[in-house]
């Protein structure tokens, strides 16, 4: 990489000669939940928490992870960074050049929209994003999360006779969305039937847990400003 690709990307980050962090394996994630060791959980807590650190395993983003692991910190940030947009970029793209009636995309797509919620409330319950320097970073990357799920919504609902008027563009399928995600609702269109309803009602549940996972991010963070304002050291 170019000098000044480097500095574009890395900043002033030494990201190729010094020693990397130490990477943790999903497994030792797994065994760090299992034995309590930093989640003293029990009961329906416990189990949702299991379930999510386990469900990683079944998509690629903790294999991209991986793959980079001995790579310095940037670079396997950047690594995520990449996927994150890829994942973003597809829905979009399904939109704009009509795609959503190829079956092995449309299925990417709902594959992709699965991973991503799951990702959401793992930040939810299993914390790891408030390091600093790196929260920034999380949020701008739950701002392009935030706008695959509208793609990848617009994507669904460009398949069926859902509402009262047909979709009968990329736009129109990105707008019902966007509306609905934002939890606004002109009314123009709207679900007719139990499948487009039950698609509504899962789209603005996922608002929510955007909404939990935002207020997760800067109540604490402010409550550290504040703390740091009144006791500076």
């Amino acid at each position: 990489m170019s000098k000044p690709l480097k500095k574009l990307v890395f900043g002033n980050q030494d990201s190729g000669n010094s020693s990397p962090p130490r990477h943790t394996h999903q497994f030792s994630k797994i065994r760090s939940v299992w034995n309590n060791t930093h989640y003293p959980d029990f009961g329906i807590e416990r189990l949702f928490r299991l379930f999510l650190v386990w469900s990683k395993i079944f998509f690629p983003g903790v294999y991209i992870e991986y793959l980079t692991h001995g790579s310095s910190i940037y670079k396997r940030k950047i690594a995520g960074e990449f996927y994150v947009i890829f994942k973003t970029l597809v829905p979009f793209l399904m939109l704009y050049f009509s795609l959503w009636s190829y079956q092995g995309l449309f299925f990417l797509n709902i594959y992709l929209l699965v991973e991503t919620f799951l990702h959401i409330f793992h930040k939810i319950f299993l914390p790891e994003h408030d390091h600093g320097k790196m929260a920034n970073r999380s949020i701008i990357l739950l701002l392009f999360n935030f706008a695959e799920v509208i793609a990848s919504f617009g994507v669904i609902y460009s398949v069926g006779n859902y509402f009262n008027q047909p979709i009968q563009s990329w736009v129109d399928a990105l707008y019902f969305s966007l509306v609905t995600g934002v939890t606004i609702g002109y009314g123009d269109f709207y679900p007719i039937n139990q499948e487009g309803k039950v698609m509504v009602m899962m789209q603005i549940l996922s608002t929510i847990a955007f909404l939990f996972l935002f207020f997760n991010f800067f109540g604490p963070r402010s409550s550290e400003r504040l703390s740091h304002q009144e006791n500076p050291k």
